[in-house]
């Protein structure tokens, strides 16, 4: 249909203004343009908007109050469009509408705000978090975020539309409450140990959300290696699984990225043992129309400078343990488990 935004403008003006007249001044027009307009918007609808009394003054039919409502709602978007176009791209300001997964909090979300404000024609800084990447890359398809920080997986159909940066290869660790004793772990994971051998806290993990992409091989991990723990708990996030561990409950799986962002007092609470064979790629991924912008590019790489060489770097070399008497064998069996080398940065 042949509707101009023009039309939607002086429509929205008569109805704030309550009649034409009133209308005239706020849109610069004259009565005659005004009513020529309106007339051609009814006649496109086919229906009558407004109704006009003998003093001048207007008011809505039910089609009229559609269209008002739905009108105002389109030009507010679209002044807010074009403010943000203006101060984006011609006072070359800088909005960081950042997306990440849950695992990467504190530490690494402090030094991304302030790599931003450090950029000049800084304006703000927003976070967003996600259970899942597919989340958070939905949001950047739809620009409600313009940097995001998710697993590779999650940007495989529409790779070509982004600036991706690997970052580093993010590895799931085990994590079990320090008060079991590393002998009670390394019996439990051996090829024959039975229920009643196991410490309590080793018979129960904690189940990661369903929508989670590393949710299937964690399951067949369990399934291979802790075949007597039981899924006792559900947590959506890794965060929320290390919360539960860390009181004690339950083993559980977590990106080696969670670690640096814990608090000491709960990192304290914890041990960590390497899983050969589970890890991710983590990426940042920002649009490609932004890294023609000076501010948005230079963001892209000091944040990436910043994920490969110094936040991994808070991670101690002693804080993820070996498993001698790992079964390598049982997970190899298990097609359902990603083998893939170990954790290492992404140059």
């Amino acid at each position: 249909m042949d509707i101009t935004l023009k039309q939607l403008q002086i429509f929205r003006a008569v109805v704030i203004s309550g009649s034409i007249t009133k209308a005239s001044r706020r849109v610069a027009l004259s009565q005659p343009s005004i009513s020529q307009q309106l007339a051609k918007l009814e006649e496109r609808l086919g229906v009558q908007l407004i109704n006009r009394n003998r003093t001048g003054a207007v008011s809505l039919t039910p089609s009229g109050e559609f269209w008002f409502k739905f009108s105002d709602d389109l030009l507010r978007k679209f002044d807010q469009a074009i403010d943000e176009h203006e101060k984006r791209y011609v006072d070359n300001r800088i909005f960081l509408r950042m997306g990440v997964i849950p695992t990467l909090r504190g530490r690494f979300l402090a030094a991304a705000g302030r790599i931003a404000s450090e950029e000049p024609g800084f304006a703000k800084f927003e976070v967003t978090s996600a259970v899942t990447s597919g989340e958070l890359v939905e949001h950047l398809r739809l620009h409600r975020l313009n940097c995001v920080i998710v697993n590779d997986e999650a940007l495989e159909e529409d790779r070509a539309s982004f600036s991706v940066a690997s970052l580093f290869r993010d590895p799931l660790v085990l994590a079990v409450p320090a008060n079991v004793p590393h002998e009670m772990v390394e019996k439990a994971l051996q090829k024959g140990a039975k229920a009643s051998q196991l410490h309590p806290t080793l018979s129960r993990y904690v189940e990661i959300d369903a929508n989670v992409p590393m949710r299937g091989a964690s399951d067949a991990w369990y399934r291979a290696h802790l075949p007597h723990a039981t899924a006792a708990f559900s947590a959506m996030t890794y965060a929320a699984a290390i919360d539960i561990v860390g009181e004690g409950l339950a083993t559980a799986h977590t990106p080696l990225s969670l670690l640096p962002s814990l608090p000491q007092s709960l990192r304290s609470r914890l041990r960590v043992y390497a899983i050969p064979g589970l890890d991710r790629n983590i990426v940042l991924a920002m649009p490609k129309h932004l890294m023609t912008l000076a501010g948005y590019a230079n963001i892209h790489r000091r944040l990436a400078d910043f994920a490969r060489h110094e936040y991994g770097l808070n991670v101690p070399g002693d804080t993820v343990l070996e498993l001698p008497h790992f079964d390598r064998a049982r997970l190899d069996k298990d097609p359902a488990v990603a083998r893939v080398p170990h954790a290492m940065p992404v140059k």
